[in-house]
């Protein structure tokens, strides 16, 4: 695995481990896929370069002594695997015992009530995934923003696992801006859209705020697409409850007022970055180890 202090825009996931996990989970099942887990959790806890940054999360974020630190980075990288295996299943519909509880589900029937489509804003943090398979109750089509230079033999294993579900991958274009063309289709359609507000691409736009303490940079494309398309924001996360529990947790959709100038529009998108950012906060202090950002968070 590389060792990168920007994130790439690229999952680190192999597709083949994503298949052998299937077949594992088709055959045998999900406890003896735990069970693999722990010996290629351990190989990534010897290896794997970027796991530096996140034992330097565990010291400034929590105040972890150095020996502590190490100890939470191989369970971040089991639960980390743990995730991963339930999106397979879950995602593929293979028979599980995965459940997920609802949140202030009541927010989701509210933001589909208003009938301007919305942005779900999460982070990497638990696993959105599986919990939000429970927003195919809503019975409107939802969409995943992601870059174009997500590994594509990934994203086509994904997408097949993901062609029964009401769920359409966007691909951001910076280039031609064919994404601003779909997001506009499904806004109209009263769509919602799915971000992360945690990590960005190096070059991309970005909003400072202090986070821990200390001034990190966060992705201004959720933040700047709910102004300028006057769409409400909800801020929803899923984190794992239990061995094989999660919990889909939502927050009152904040209504959005189109906004058009370059000054009002900064100042609206650093108030919700704000509030995004307290939330996102107190998530992480609640389940420390489920925090999967590989790279230099502060740098």
């Amino acid at each position: 695995m590389a060792d990168k202090q920007n994130w790439d825009g690229q999952s680190k996931g192999k597709v083949l481990g994503f298949k052998i996990f299937g077949f594992i989970l088709n055959t045998v099942g999900l406890r003896p896929a735990y069970f693999i887990l722990r010996f290629v959790s351990f190989y990534y806890f010897l290896f794997s370069k970027p796991n530096k940054y996140i034992r330097q999360y565990f010291i400034k974020a929590h105040g972890y002594s150095k020996l502590r630190a190490r100890l939470a980075v191989y369970k971040n990288n089991f639960l980390l695997g743990q995730t991963i295996i339930d999106k397979v299943t879950v995602m593929a519909g293979i028979k599980n015992t995965v459940k997920t509880q609802s949140k202030n589900g009541h927010y989701l029937d509210e933001l589909a009530a208003i009938g301007k489509g919305g942005i779900l804003v999460s982070a990497h943090i638990g696993n959105w995934e599986v919990a939000g398979q429970g927003l195919n109750r809503l019975g409107t089509a939802f969409n995943i923003l992601m870059y174009t230079n997500e590994k594509e033999d990934v994203k086509q294993y994904m997408d097949d696992m993901m062609k029964e579900k009401k769920i359409n991958i966007i691909s951001i274009d910076e280039e031609s801006k064919s994404h601003i063309i779909e997001l506009h289709k499904a806004f109209s359609n009263n769509e919602l859209v799915v971000m992360h507000g945690d990590r960005y691409r190096e070059g991309a736009k970005t909003f400072t705020a202090n986070f821990f303490g200390s001034p990190a940079k966060f992705p201004a494309g959720p933040f700047i697409l709910a102004a300028k398309f006057g769409v409400p924001l909800c801020i929803v996360f899923a984190v794992k409850t239990g061995k094989f529990s999660y919990e889909f947790s939502t927050l009152k959709p904040i209504q959005v007022a189109r906004v058009r100038g370059e000054k009002d529009l900064e100042k609206v998108c650093t108030d919700l970055l704000q509030k995004y950012v307290n939330e996102l906060e107190n998530m992480v202090k609640a389940y420390p180890h489920q925090w999967f950002n590989y790279y230099d968070f502060w740098k």
